[in-house]
């Protein structure tokens, strides 16, 4: 019985993440299904996680978003049931299935724009010259903003994401400018569009809606800064874990790169072992037994979607990258907070995954070194993937 068995106390911060996410993951479940770290409770199991997760009446994530001392609402996150379930009702027809079909040629011909660019140049980092990117000219392509703000906003989002990181410090005045400066464009552009709500951009469709209980311009103010806060690194994030994972690859990729009808199993799958988002934060409303063990109310608990992801007892040889079926993950969330926009992220990472291997079927690790993920963190992902690349 190793160390962290006899505590069940482990600290976050100290775990090999950076250099064997596998490994860390490990030690993590290894300390306990309901683990102590701090002041917080981590669930590690899918079981535990799971439970958590369905039970918003006991797990609170309103409590827990509470926290943070946002100036507007983040919608949908940081509402609870019964009230959450009216925003749901409005905003998932906005991101079903069929909605995003309906954007995927443009997002098709954008992210092959991106890729075309680094074919010319001949030299690759995934992240800056095509992860991070992305996924923000998508979210100004649905909101119906300008393109030309693309780098304004991955500056503004990269300045309040580093705020928000579990390894940094207090807000410094430059954050701070940069968190107003977002709030001060989201605003301009939702009072511009109220004047005129006869686009066809999601911003305009939620003006539209005047029945009894649409959305306010405070509350649309708030889900489009949720949609900056959570939509756009995770993306990031899951298209480097992705190109880098195949770049390591051989086998792997030539048969995605010969086969994309196994992209989207794969999409699932990498989801599943190097999902983003490695902890989602709740608060419980009452005492609670988790897994043995009774958690008293009002204590901050993490439900650990990356731990539950791996967990052995739910998934077989869970530390590894299958195609050959579709593994119910834990990466979009579980329960009635499941991620609003799991059907846009998805189509982001097939189109990608597509275009990029219609250009650049063969790639490889610079100097073959896989790159490594920096540890503490909020979302998983990796600073830096340079690729060689060979393109079509």
């Amino acid at each position: 019985m190793n160390k962290l068995e006899v505590s069940g106390t482990v600290n976050l911060s100290e775990l090999p993440f950076g250099q064997d996410r596998s490994r860390a993951w490990r030690e993590l479940r290894d300390a306990g299904e309901a683990v102590t770290a701090g002041e917080e409770i981590v669930l590690t199991s899918a079981d535990a996680v799971e439970f958590a997760a369905k039970r918003p009446d006991i797990f609170s994530s309103a409590k827990a978003f509470d926290r943070l001392g946002s100036p507007v609402p983040m919608i949908p996150i940081a509402i609870d049931p019964p009230d959450h379930t009216r925003y749901r009702r409005m905003l998932d027809p906005f991101f079903s299935p069929k909605k995003m079909a309906e954007r995927e040629p443009e997002l098709r011909r954008q992210a092959g724009e991106l890729i075309d660019a680094i074919v010319a140049k001949g030299v690759c980092d995934v992240l800056p010259d095509l992860a991070t990117p992305f996924p923000s000219q998508v979210f100004l392509t649905l909101f119906g903003l300008p393109m030309e703000d693309r780098d304004r906003l991955v500056q503004w989002k990269d300045s309040i994401l580093e705020f928000t990181d579990p390894g940094s410090s207090e807000a410094t005045p430059e954050v701070l400018a940069h968190a107003m400066e977002l709030f001060a464009y989201l605003t301009e552009h939702i009072a511009a569009r109220r004047t005129d709500p006869s686009g066809t951009d999601m911003l305009s469709q939620l003006m539209q809606d005047t029945d009894e209980g649409a959305m306010d311009d405070n509350e649309i103010l708030g889900l489009c800064f949720m949609f900056v806060l959570a939509g756009l690194d995770t993306v990031t994030s899951a298209v480097g874990f992705s190109l880098a994972k195949l770049a390591g690859d051989a086998e792997l990729r030539g048969r995605i790169a010969s086969d994309y009808s196994l992209i989207p199993a794969f999409i699932e799958d990498i989801l599943r072992v190097d999902g983003p988002v490695p902890f989602a934060p709740r608060v419980t409303t009452q005492e609670v037994e988790v897994a043995g063990r009774v958690i008293p109310k009002d204590t901050t608990v993490m439900l650990s979607y990356g731990s539950a992801n791996r967990d052995p007892r739910r998934y077989d040889d869970a530390d590894t990258v299958h195609v050959d079926g579709k593994a119910v993950h834990f990466a979009f969330g579980r329960g009635p907070h499941r991620c609003l926009g799991s059907h846009l992220a998805r189509l982001e990472l097939r189109l990608i995954l597509e275009e990029w291997h219609t250009r650049i079927p063969d790639y490889s690790h610079v100097d073959g070194k896989e790159p490594q993920m920096p540890w503490p963190t909020g979302t998983m992902g990796l600073r830096s993937a340079p690729l060689n690349i060979t393109p079509a």
